[in-house]
């Protein structure tokens, strides 16, 4: 039986302000050893938001808590509500922005750790993600 395991309290997350967004790692690379995945919780204030961007080498699953997430997959984009979730593939081109009254909150969960070295690829200046919303 595997005896890797970690309970995290909320006073004991990980915090960062990153962008102008906050986030409070319950498992990250940094503190989180033999994990197969990380988890964070996002903090989008109201009119912001990460622009289009992707992860080489990793895939994310967002859960939304709070708010409306403006939520864009390539060229697709849905509104998601609290409950709502989407995976999106290592690779593929993504944004997510605060689409209500608020603040946005939201879970991600990053696999796997081996792909943390190829980080994230601001693409938010390339044709056409630059594009597809107003800025």
């Amino acid at each position: 039986m595997s005896k890797n395991w970690k309970f995290v309290k909320e006073t004991d997350m990980l915090f960062e302000k990153a962008f102008g967004r906050d986030h409070y790692w319950h498992y990250h690379p940094d503190g989180a050893e033999n994990a197969e995945s990380y988890m964070v919780k996002v903090v989008v204030p109201e009119g912001a938001g990460h622009d289009f961007h992707r992860h080489p080498k990793m895939h994310e699953i967002l859960y939304i808590l709070k708010g409306k997430a403006e939520q864009w997959i390539e060229d697709e984009m849905q509104i998601l509500e609290i409950g709502d979730s989407v995976y999106i593939d290592a690779d593929v081109v993504h944004a997510t922005f605060n689409g209500g009254e608020g603040e946005l909150e939201f879970l991600a969960i990053l696999s796997p750790p081996a792909g943390w070295g190829a980080g994230t690829l601001d693409v938010s200046n390339e044709e056409p993600y630059s594009g597809y919303r107003s800025k």
